[in-house]
C-alpha cells in the first residue's frame, strides 16, 4: 500500500517574494526516496503556508527520507525563511483511489478531521457506503488516515475548478442527504477546512 507524506512549510511574514523563486527547486528535490505529487499554497486558512504531498512505496522509504531530513541543515533550501515545519505520514483508506498527477483544480480543499480513539473503522465504513455517489458530484482526490503516534487524523482532499463548483457540489450532496456521510460523524472530535491553490510547478494542478 502506498504511503503519503504531507509536509507543511510555514514561512515567516513578508518572505513570499524571496521564497517563490526557490520553491520550484525545493519541489523537484523534495524527497530522495519518494515521488513528489503536488505543491499547494494556502489561500484561505493560516497564510504563508505551502503543502507538499509526496508518495512513498514503503514505510522504509519514508523512514530513509526522514533520516536524511534530520541530518541536513537546510533540507528544503528555504531555511532562513521558515517559521515552522510539520510532516505527517498517512495511509489511504480502502476506498481511496491512487493519486494520479493531472489537472483537477486549481483549488484543493484540505479537510482535516480528528478522530476519537479507535474511531477510524466506523468512520471509514460510513464513507465507503456513500463515496461513489459523492464522487459523481465532484471527485475526491484522496482520503487518508495518519499513521503517526498520537491522536489520529483523517485528511481528505477535494479538487475544484472553481469556488462555485465547490459550492454547487456540496449543496447538491447536502440536498440529497448523502453528505456528511450518514453515520460518519460519530467518532469525529474536531473539523478543519482550508483551501489551497496548486502552484505552477505542481504535478497536481
Amino acid at each position: 500500500m502506498m504511503i503519503y507524506d504531507l509536509t507543511i512549510l510555514s514561512l515567516l511574514p513578508n518572505t513570499l517574494g524571496a521564497v517563490m523563486p526557490i520553491l520550484p527547486q525545493t519541489y523537484r528535490q523534495f524527497s530522495s526516496t519518494g515521488t513528489p505529487l503536488g505543491a499547494f499554497a494556502c489561500e484561505f486558512g493560516t497564510l504563508n503556508r505551502f503543502a507538499f504531498l509526496t508518495a512513498y512505496e514503503t514505510i522504509e522509504a519514508l523512514m530513509q527520507e526522514r533520516s536524511r531530513l534530520m541530518t541536513e541543515e537546510d533540507a528544503y533550501g528555504v531555511g532562513q525563511y521558515l517559521g515552522g515545519v510539520t510532516t505527517t505520514a498517512f495511509k489511504p483508506l480502502a476506498f481511496a483511489k491512487p493519486i494520479v498527477p493531472g489537472t483537477y483544480g486549481p483549488f484543493y480543499e484540505f479537510r482535516t478531521y480528528s478522530l476519537a480513539p479507535f474511531g477510524l473503522a466506523e468512520t471509514e465504513a460510513a464513507w465507503a457506503k456513500i463515496i461513489d455517489r459523492r464522487n459523481a458530484m465532484s471527485p475526491l482526490l484522496t482520503n487518508m488516515a495518519s499513521i503517526e503516534d498520537g491522536p489520529q487524523t483523517m485528511v481528505h482532499i477535494w479538487p475544484y475548478a472553481t469556488i462555485e463548483a465547490r459550492m454547487a457540489a456540496r449543496a447538491q450532496a447536502s440536498k440529497e442527504g448523502i453528505w456528511p456521510p450518514p453515520g460518519g460523524s460519530g467518532k469525529l472530535t474536531n473539523l478543519q477546512s482550508e483551501l489551497f491553490v496548486a502552484t505552477a510547478f505542481s504535478d497536481l494542478k
